[in-house]
């Protein structure tokens, strides 16, 4: 429910502050008074994109803010989304543009983004005017009229037909690209079956080209390594000269004196250690000798190896790994060729099932749809005879479509007579711009049932009507607004009389500036007046008279 609009030039508006009832505001005023410019406002601080020209001339900025209270639903998303106001605080819209054109929305105190308030604010109010009228005439638009009237159950079946029509777009989409450029496939086939076999047949491991090509640098070197091996080992363990003999006969020498002081014993310790080093590494030094076993075929294989390991290299990526990814890259590809017909049976398959889902959601869809309409062309028939439309009759038309789409199987389009014993037709082809108001107005009184706390906002929902059928109206819009809030803009006193808070929009005019005001009829007496001047241009007494009638007809 809105609770409080407040604007700073914005437009004409150069300031004015509205409190609106929970029941009826009515605005009105002359003709070109500024009454689509206050919507514009309301509009603004829901969502609705601007430009600079809509900040008032010699002003900076506009700024507009709204002040609602939210359902429980809209309360418990502006608090998952970080929007939370504290307790009694009341919730907020603020937008500003400034007049370079760039424009800025803080929800309850934070930033955001007018996109998010556009989304809020289809949960705050629900604008009617005549963008909604053109949607009346759209038949693509009926059908997620009718879905509406149903309620949850439709809009679960509609989410369901829309899962099981990508279901079916997805398995289809995949059967066609396996079924796609046979030919093509083919000799991908053959080009990546022959890849394989070429990389399977040489079983390349990971890491091999680098320990064959160590091994060939250490058999390259074989007969160096072997005479500085053998020169290592005759200097190590000659019997003579070698360093083991030495270094024991060193060892035998210090042994005797051992006893004489600290650091003889030390030096005989060092020459002891130092012998048994020497006998070890004596030791690994045959060792390695021994495992030195150069064998020509052993080279050439590795030879062999390392041009066939290249020759892949060279084919397929230039590195193992890449020899080694790609032969798991084809290995898929040939088994995804291989298993075509495999695939193409569980696709069918698939296919089949997927499309007896959607056929099924989509008749449970149908049944809620025309179970709904059936509902909906009586509830809105009912609503004729408050509106003047009492020989009236609203019907739904379906046609069923040539295949199943994500919205169903079906289109609707809303039929109207406006007399007894005439066919229904199409609402767009045969209803006049007073009687499609009325049947606009018929359907969203029905479907404000379906909403929750938020606002009907009228836009001159009046448009084409007068008379006994203004009267009509008005009363009607009067009892919707004992069951929600309501809030229009019209020219017509008939409606004006059901205002529980009235206001007014007067421009003026200087010679520098036109100005719109908008001030609240807060008398009897003022009210009266107004009326009388919506009635007849004037306040004379007669229109007064009408005025006052007009207001006790409504019980005021």
């Amino acid at each position: 429910m809105l609770r409080r609009l407040e604007i700073e030039n914005y437009g004409l508006i150069a300031r004015a502050a509205i409190e609106f009832s929970p029941a009826a505001t009515i605005f009105t005023g002359e003709t070109g008074s500024g009454k689509t410019m206050l919507l514009g406002a309301l509009t603004f601080a829901l969502g609705a994109r601007a430009g600079a020209d809509v900040v008032r001339r010699g002003a900076a900025k506009a700024s507009v803010t709204l002040a609602f209270d939210p359902s429980p639903e809209l309360k418990l998303r502006l608090e998952g989304d970080g929007f939370a106001t504290d307790p009694g605080e009341e919730c907020t819209v603020v937008r500003e543009i400034g007049d370079g054109g760039r424009s800025s929305v803080r929800v309850n105190g934070r930033p955001a983004t007018a996109g998010y308030v556009r989304e809020i604010g289809a949960e705050i109010a629900e604008i009617v005017g005549q963008h909604e009228a053109q949607r009346l005439l759209a038949p693509q638009h009926h059908l997620h009229l009718i879905d509406r009237f149903a309620g949850d159950g439709a809009r679960r079946a509609r989410d369901d037909v829309s899962a099981a029509y990508r279901r079916v777009q997805t398995v289809e989409t995949s059967l066609e690209r396996l079924q796609r450029d046979d030919r093509e496939a083919r000799a991908r086939y053959d080009d990546d079956a022959f890849a394989l076999r070429e990389i399977d047949d040489a079983r390349p491991e990971p890491g091999e080209d680098a320990r064959l090509e160590q091994r060939r640098h250490v058999l390259d070197n074989a007969e160096r390594v072997a005479a500085a091996l053998r020169g290592a080992h005759e200097s190590l363990a000659n019997d003579d000269a070698g360093a083991v003999a030495s270094l024991g006969a060193a060892s035998a020498a210090l042994g005797p004196v051992a006893n004489v002081g600290e650091a003889l014993r030390l030096l005989g310790d060092r020459a002891s250690a130092l012998q048994s080093d020497a006998v070890d590494l004596a030791a690994e030094v045959t060792r390695a000798l021994e495992a030195l076993e150069f064998d020509a075929s052993e080279l050439e294989a590795i030879n062999e190896r390392l041009d066939t390991l290249d020759r892949l290299k060279r084919k397929y990526g230039g590195t193992l790994d890449a020899v080694l990814s790609q032969a798991a890259r084809v290995r898929s590809a040939v088994d995804e060729y291989e298993g075509r017909d495999r695939r193409l049976t569980e696709l069918t398959a698939e296919r089949e099932s997927a499309r007896r889902d959607l056929e099924a959601h989509a008749a449970a869809l149908t049944g809620l749809r025309k179970k709904a309409a059936a509902a909906l062309s009586k509830r809105v028939a009912a609503e004729f005879g408050d509106i003047a439309l009492a020989s009236g009759r609203f019907d739904v038309a379906f046609e069923k479509l040539d295949a199943i789409g994500s919205d169903g199987a079906e289109r609707a389009e809303f039929l109207f007579a406006a007399n007894a014993g005439e066919p229904a037709r199409p609402l767009a082809r045969v209803a006049s711009g007073g009687e499609l108001s009325r049947v606009l107005l018929a359907l969203v009184v029905v479907l404000a049932g379906k909403r929750d706390d938020d606002a009907l906002v009228f836009d001159e929902i009046d448009a084409g009507i007068g008379g006994a059928t203004a009267a009509a109206v008005g009363a009607r819009i009067g009892r919707l607004a004992r069951d929600g809030q309501v809030i229009c803009v019209t020219h017509l006193a008939q409606l004006a009389t059901w205002a529980d808070r009235h206001y007014v929009l007067d421009k003026t005019e200087s010679k520098n500036e036109t100005t719109i005001s908008v001030r609240e009829l807060a008398s009897a007496s003022q009210r009266e007046e107004e009326l009388a001047r919506m009635l007849s241009g004037e306040t004379h007494d007669a229109a007064l008279k009408h005025a006052r009638a007009l207001l006790k007809s409504r019980g005021t």
